[in-house]
């Protein structure tokens, strides 16, 4: 009883310590110049949007496909009259001398743009991308538009969808990464306004928190407390972008 107590009061505590500024998050983001989603965002399995990539006079943009482990096998670019696309292998599409085709990663630049009587006159264009993987083939998304100003990363990288939970997961302690993560993806809701600590939802994840600190698997306590696996998966999600150490968390004023 009193290890039960003391993970609901140490899940309350995190829950309610002041957000840390995101700021710094997107500083780091900028330093590193790389900007992760998932394999659900790329391929439009989730309910965010087309991925953009935002093209910028003299900076290109990569996406990386590397820890995915996938391979590329085909892509279209829409509107070529924006910008040239390069990959770090070799695509039949791209080179007749293509003795093996494949790549891991894309490259896109902004060009001067083309007068192209096919074309409308557009600065937005769809980039598909075709990979092949281990058990299945996907199909990527990617919204690219040529603009203005310098992007504030030069590598999107294609993360696996390995962050997810399994319904079936049971949690020992607080102490769990992926725990960790939604509580930390449920801090960064509500600091972005998705969420409010005074809402019936905020309270229901508040309980599942507990649930699974008792013992409960993950989906029967999600269920109890009325919420689906989706927005756990969700939560998770945004707390595993969240690379601060969890001592600037714990010690946050």
């Amino acid at each position: 009883m009193g290890g039960r107590l003391f993970n609901h009061i140490t899940i309350i505590c995190l829950i309610s310590l002041p957000l840390i500024d995101l700021s710094v998050v997107n500083a780091a983001e900028i330093r590193q110049g790389v900007k992760q989603i998932s394999q659900d965002i790329a391929t439009g399995n989730s309910s965010d949007k087309i991925p953009r990539v935002e093209l910028s006079p003299g900076y290109g943009v990569n996406i990386s496909f590397i820890k995915t482990g996938e391979i590329v096998e085909k892509v279209w670019l829409d509107n070529p009259a924006i910008a040239s696309l390069d990959v770090d292998g070799c695509l039949s599409a791209l080179s007749p001398h293509c003795e093996q085709s494949g790549a891991t990663v894309i490259h896109l630049r902004k060009i001067n743009k083309l007068k192209l009587p096919q074309l409308p006159n557009t600065n937005t264009s769809l980039l598909t991308v075709v990979t092949t993987g281990k058990s299945q083939r996907q199909v990527y998304l990617f919204q690219v538009v040529a603009g203005k100003n310098k992007s504030n990363y030069h590598t999107l990288e294609i993360l696996p969808n390995s962050n997810l939970i399994p319904g079936s997961t049971i949690y020992s302690n607080t102490n769990n990464n992926q725990l960790q993560q939604i509580i930390r993806g449920l801090n960064i809701s509500k600091q972005q306004g998705m969420i409010s600590n005074n809402s019936r939802l905020w309270g229901r994840i508040e309980q599942f928190l507990i649930n699974v600190s008792s013992g409960k698997s993950v989906n029967i306590a999600a269920r109890d407390s009325g919420i689906s696996m989706q927005l756990i998966n969700r939560l998770v999600e945004l707390g595993s972008k969240d690379n601060i150490p969890q001592r600037y968390i714990n010690h946050a004023k």
